[in-house]
């Protein structure tokens, strides 16, 4: 029987969406005084009704912290000490579309809090409807053992049983104690009438309890994350709530109502029966992020700036160049200050917040644009910074190589080996001269040495080089972790492969374009990958629109007087879609180490997409470019790139989730979503014989085996996946709120496919991960003698386990290691630029767990089944 009902107080921060952020900003500071005064006030009540305040995210706190006076600061500490307050570890409410980098960057002013003394033991992560898997290992390694989701269904979907308490394993077997909980606002004042209504109040409460009573609720209490009754979103302290509380509590009510903070809850779960508390393992996959599909382009450049910035945080881990670039050559302040800069702006593009509430509703809106262009900032801004420090790290390692005469650069950031070539610009030919056979243009970049200001422009001249300005190398052949500087005369342009007619083949992959449009073959050591499937041709664009032409079609206005708005989804809406028809006939070039063949489609619409298919050099890939020019549309409408595969019964699918892999459906929560995912570089079909791997770094949002979204079923949320079908979902506007109307403009997404015979999951993800990103190039001169032509940071022998991320160490390297197979497999590490003589084994908050014994410079270390692994090793 339920006789309580925990209040568990806070503001839920939305940065925007009711205000502009500077202003959500300020507001939370103002809020936190607020509670400071509300606390004081009720410092004698009765232990149910004295007021509590959760400080729901890290981020707005340390923001109070340091704009605070001495005096507050003492305040929130003792009121810490009565138990009146506490602080939740996460830094923002976040999406998705965080890597392992930036899930560990969330966890960071967790230390800070503590050593001041306030005991940071939970987590929140409110308003979203799921948290990557790999959120497991990382709060638990921070100390953090219980996490609240305060779901919100409208265009989502709680897991089920809801609401419950479950113990949540991660991919490596350990386990979190997790609250699957109710909407943060609307439960507490429309459904109980607390603290709006006293009467009222009185009837409610016992009959809303019954209700999960009869549901079979196991516990004797129920949690109610529970904001500003008016303002349910960046709302101040409910000040009426204590007295509320205290005069509820004095009719000696069946259900008492209590005041806690979200550790005090955590607590009293732990002391339930254990049997209460069911193992749940999967992925909690969110059922919001499909809006990142409205501002896809910056979506597109925050996911390149993480890449960028764990490559510059990696570069910045070798001695004598790469530290010197990091410290800002002696300004070791304003370098930390850079990366600082970058990791908050890619973080808080990634928070769950994209824009104005009345985003869609009044898309013209002066609030609207103020949210939007804030929002959209914050993309470039952390992207430009951390490709600007991936360029200082890479200019810092061409002084270790050295050469006074223009040189390039190759590095590969990954702990396997690499055999890739490289794209670089070169000049136009003059009229009638023939396309250059060897050398490149390293003139156009650096023609007299480090003090040009061309050199300093190489990050953005690189990021955007047009096809026809650029070659292809011959490949490199990198190991791990390593970089070769060779001058500019030596570099050769790799043999071009063909392009004939509609095909295209390179020796190794044969790939033939239909007239009619899209790829009719794909073909690797004589088998087929393009397979067939209902309203698809693989790579032939589809527009998507709901018959009724409103979003209410998909999902309807939500009714507040239940709990259940998952009841709003329309699973059987009415979609009209358009295969986009062939725009003129298809265009082969071959040309500086390439074979390409280009494609144009249109749409009723107006919108365009040239689907470019490129063959490089002699790899055993193809590359896909996708260029939509968008035109302006607020009514609902997605655009999908299908790639149906050749596979048979059995098939399976594989996606990354902030560093962890996952087995689609097999390794899902239920309720959890299935009817799209969102992956940050790969994704993988598979059956018994064959797979098909995609390097997406520019797509997070796919559907699998046919067009899904908004298909769940019950019992679990599964979805029908009629055929063993890749959907890349390239734009939507389908949120009813918040995000972006509409979108217009050129938008690029790029793909690698990569077909092969069925193998381990981890070399797959390999040969995607060696895509998604590339070996880096940097052209140089004027850096004196040559003195190292190639090194090593380490030597590394890993096999399939993966490098999730890499820093400083005191006088040494950590690294994060993630293993994707269920098999336990031991890594080498040996001495390179940085000596082994030291490793140990921490986690990932640092923390030393064991020390490995080191043999002659190198070390063994065993990386558990699906663990994330953190190892320093040192001179």
């Amino acid at each position: 029987m339920i006789r309580e009902i925990l209040f568990v107080h806070h503001s839920h921060t939305d940065i925007g969406y009711t205000h502009p952020q500077p202003v959500v900003m300020e507001l939370h500071r103002r809020f936190i005084d607020e509670a400071l005064d509300i606390a004081e006030a009720t410092a004698d009540y009765d232990d149910e009704s004295r007021f509590r305040w959760t400080c729901e995210v890290t981020g707005v706190t340390l923001d109070w912290w340091n704009s605070a006076t001495g005096h507050d600061r003492d305040r929130f500490l003792a009121a810490v000490k009565r138990g009146q307050f506490e602080v939740a570890g996460m830094r923002w409410h976040m999406t998705p579309l965080m890597d392992h980098a930036m899930l560990r960057d969330m966890l960071k002013p967790v230390a800070f809090f503590r050593e001041l003394g306030i005991p940071v033991r939970s987590a929140m992560n409110t308003d979203v409807n799921g948290t990557p898997w790999g959120m497991v290992d990382a709060l638990l390694d921070h100390g953090i053992t219980g996490l609240s989701m305060a779901i919100n269904e409208h265009f989502g979907h709680a897991l089920r049983p809801w609401p419950r308490a479950f113990r949540w394993q991660s991919p490596s077997g350990r386990e979190i104690l997790a609250y699957n909980g109710f909407i943060y606002g609307v439960t507490s004042d429309r459904l109980l009438r607390v603290p709006v209504d006293f009467e009222d109040a009185q009837t409610r409460v016992p009959a809303f309890t019954k209700g999960f009573e009869d549901l079979g609720y196991p516990h004797p209490f129920l949690m109610m994350q529970i904001t500003n009754v008016r303002y349910h979103d960046n709302g101040s302290p409910q000040p009426a709530l204590p007295d509320f509380i205290r005069r509820f509590n004095a009719t000696n009510p069946k259900v008492r109502l209590r005041f806690a903070t979200l550790s005090e809850v955590f607590d009293r779960f732990r002391a339930e029966p254990e049997e209460t508390l069911p193992v749940m393992r999967g992925d909690w996959t969110d059922w919001w992020n499909f809006g990142a599909g409205s501002t896809a382009h910056e979506t597109t450049q925050s996911m390149a700036g993480q890449r960028d910035l764990d490559m510059a945080q990696g570069l910045a881990a070798w001695p004598n160049g790469g530290r010197e670039a990091a410290s800002g050559a002696g300004k070791p302040g304003r370098q930390a200050a850079l990366f600082d800069n970058a990791r908050r702006a890619l973080g808080l593009y990634a928070e769950h917040t994209w824009g104005a509430d009345r985003s869609i509703n009044q898309p013209f809106s002066p609030e609207t644009r103020t949210q939007l262009l804030l929002k959209l900032a914050l993309a470039p801004e952390g992207a430009s910074i951390a490709r600007m420090l991936r360029r200082d790290g890479l200019e810092a390692l061409s002084g270790v190589a050295g050469g006074e005469e223009p040189r390039l650069l190759v590095y590969n950031p990954h702990t396997f080996p690499l055999r890739q070539s490289v794209k670089l610009p070169y000049l136009p030919p003059v009229a009638g001269a023939p396309e250059p056979q060897g050398g490149f243009g390293l003139e156009s970049i650096v023609p007299h040495g480090p003090s040009s200001h061309r050199i300093q422009r190489q990050d953005v001249i690189l990021s955007d080089l047009p096809d026809d300005r650029a070659i292809w190398t011959e490949p490199f052949d990198l190991p791990a972790l390593s970089y070769v500087s060779i001058p500019a005369g030596d570099v050769r342009v790799a043999a071009s492969p063909k392009a004939s007619g509609t095909t295209l083949s390179n020796g190794r992959i044969t790939a033939e374009i239909d007239p009619s449009g899209g790829l009719a073959s794909l073909k690797l050591g004589g088998r087929e990958y393009v397979g067939k499937a209902d309203g698809m041709r693989f790579g032939v664009p589809v527009l998507e629109k709901p018959a009724a032409g409103n979003r209410e079609a998909i999902f309807d206005r939500v009714d507040l007087d239940t709990a259940d708005w998952n009841r709003s989804w329309h699973t059987d809406w009415v979609a009209e879609r358009e295969t986009a028809g062939v725009a003129g006939k298809a265009e082969a070039i071959t040309a500086a180490g390439r074979a390409e063949i280009r494609q144009g489609f249109t749409f009723a619409s107006g919108d365009r997409v040239t689907v470019v298919w490129r063959l490089v050099g002699d790899e055993a890939a193809l590359h896909v470019d996708a260029i939509l020019e968008k035109q302006a549309e607020a009514a609902p409408h997605a655009i999908y790139l299908p790639l149906p595969a050749m596979l048979g019964a059995g098939w399976h699918c594989d996606y990354e989730t902030a560093g962890a892999n996952v087995r689609l459906d097999e390794e899902q929560l239920p309720f959890a979503s299935r009817h799209y995912i969102t992956t940050q570089r790969y994704i993988r079909i598979a059956d018994g014989a064959a797979e098909l791997t995609v390097a997406t770094p520019d797509a997070p949002l796919w559907q699998v085996g046919g067009f899904t979204f908004g298909r769940w079923k019950e019992p679990d949320g599964g979805v029908d996946r009629a055929a063993p079908a890749l959907v890349a979902w390239l734009t939507n506007n389908y949120w009813s709120t918040n995000f972006q109307a509409d979108q217009a403009g050129r938008l690029t997404f790029r793909f690698t496919l990569i077909p092969h015979e069925a193998r381990p999951v981890g070399e797959a993800i390999r040969d995607a991960l060696g895509h998604a990103q590339p070996l880096a190039a940097h052209v140089y001169a004027g850096r004196g003698p040559v003195t190292a032509e190639t090194g090593s940071l380490l030597q590394i022998e890993a096999g399939p386990v993966l490098l999730a991320e890499i820093e400083a160490d005191a006088d040494g390297v950590a690294l994060v290691l993630v293993n994707p197979e269920d098999r336990p497999i031991d890594v080498t590490i040996g001495s390179g630029a940085v000596t082994v003589a030291r490793a140990l084994r921490t986690t990932l908050a640092g923390d030393t767990v064991e020390e490995f014994a080191v043999d002659t410079g190198r070390v063994r270390v065993p990386v558990a089944a699906r663990a994330f692994t953190r190892i320093v090793v040192a001179g």
